[in-house]
């Protein structure tokens, strides 16, 4: 294992002692699908909005997306939307399509048989489907949609039914689930019980606040996607709970997160400190080695969203364009300053440093990095969204400025 130290300067004050970065090596690959995948749906119009859209690179759509998918079917129709929707993101956007589980009413197409239509559907129109995931939040079904009948078992049984239909059209498909709203780990371990030997990707949400929380204590929620992380990675290897799956080596997915849950609220959804919340989720999530995220949401749903229904960008829409930068090799990196969080990716020549800062104030930074020049470093903060202004190019020099509550990308080249 390698160990150096960067020099850095991380203060608001000239007269601060200079701060280190501790990065040790090897790192983490970064999975194709682990930043920079998005939630779509029916309301939101990617033709409306392809700049912004083609602007942070989805690697990854989720359709249809949150509750829309209990409340309508997955029809033909729908398919060719998403199809064209995908076909708008200007790359090769890998489709996770999401099974319709919950009945709103007696005709729902919520059957085994209906999940097998999708894919003959989905087959039919040329659209690759990467994951199929059964349903969405079934964990909520009792509580919010006052059907107690729907357990961790019924839930595992309708996602064999499911899986199984659609294993008849398309033997290769992958399989993802239970989708459930942040880490109820009741509900997942009786999932993981019963369905352990046929999930493909093992799915949760985040969701740590409803918008209520002070910024400061919102922020400090991100290192708990981490915690979470291992928590499943647990469950998994474990053989008591995980008895039919336990030696099995199972991808992890977070198929929706943000900071809070209330979309008609947009306090830590549509301002600079959700958004940073939302870009130090993704990052940590990648570190940790999670395979598939994807972000609530692409295009505006409520307070969520990159843009609004005018198209009018939201701070998440800078972040995520900072953020598709981030692959190649994750490397583990820590500040002394706890105000700035770093994070580190290597990718050939190549590396790229982001670094949020949480503090309300300028705290500054070295840019020595052994081995590496800087070549470019660039910011934004709630104001330049606000002036819907370009990133703020910093003067590349040995020091640099980070504004308060910024998230800064430094680009550096390894020297011959």
């Amino acid at each position: 294992m390698r160990r150096f130290l960067l020099p850095l300067l991380l203060s608001a004050t000239a007269s601060a002692a200079p701060a280190t970065l501790t990065v040790t090596g090897p790192g983490t690959p970064i999975a194709p699908l682990a930043v920079n995948g998005f939630n779509t749906s029916w309301q939101m119009s990617v033709a409306e909005a392809v700049e912004p859209v083609r602007s942070v690179a989805p690697t990854s759509l989720r359709f249809p997306g949150g509750n829309v998918g209990d409340e309508n079917d997955l029809t033909d129709k729908a398919l060719v939307y998403f199809k064209g929707n995908l076909g708008l993101t200007g790359g090769n956007t890998a489709a996770i399509v999401q099974t319709r589980v919950f009945a709103t009413r007696p005709e729902a197409r919520n059957r085994p048989e209906d999940a097998a239509q999708a894919a003959h559907d989905a087959k039919a129109l040329g659209l690759k489907v990467t994951y199929w995931e059964i349903g969405n939040e079934p964990d909520l079904y009792s509580k919010n949609r006052g059907d107690q009948s729907w357990t961790p078992e019924r839930y595992c049984q309708v996602f064999r039914a499911q899986r199984g239909a659609i294993l008849k059209v398309d033997p290769a498909a992958k399989f993802a689930g239970p989708a459930i709203s942040n880490l109820t780990l009741p509900f997942l371990e009786g999932f993981v019980k019963g369905c352990g030997d046929v999930v493909d990707l093992l799915t949760w949400h985040e969701y740590p606040t409803d918008g209520t929380a002070t910024d400061e204590a919102a922020l400090a929620t991100a290192p708990t996607v981490t915690q979470h992380v291992s928590i499943v990675r647990d469950l998994l290897r474990d053989p008591e709970r995980n008895p039919l799956g336990h030696t099995r080596d199972v991808p992890l997915g977070v198929t929706e997160y943000g900071l809070s849950w209330r979309s008609d609220r947009p306090r830590h959804l549509a301002d600079q400190v959700g958004a940073l919340w939302a870009a130090e989720a993704d990052l940590r999530l990648a570190e940790a080695g999670v395979n598939v995220t994807n972000y609530f949401a692409l295009i505006a749903a409520g307070n969520h969203g990159l843009v609004d229904l005018a198209g009018i960008p939201r701070p998440t829409l800078y972040a995520f364009q900072q953020l598709r930068h981030f692959r190649g090799t994750a490397l583990p990196v820590q500040s002394s300053d706890p105000a700035l969080w770093p994070h580190l990716a290597e990718d050939g020549r190549l590396r790229t440093l982001l670094v949020t800062n949480t503090a309300t104030d300028t705290h500054q930074i070295t840019t020595a990095m052994p081995g590496y020049t800087l070549i470019g470093a660039k910011t934004f903060t709630e104001q330049t969204v606000q002036d819907e202004a370009d990133f703020i190019r910093l003067k590349l020099g040995s020091t640099l400025d980070l504004p308060g509550r910024s998230l800064t990308r430094l680009v550096y080249k390894r020297l011959p």
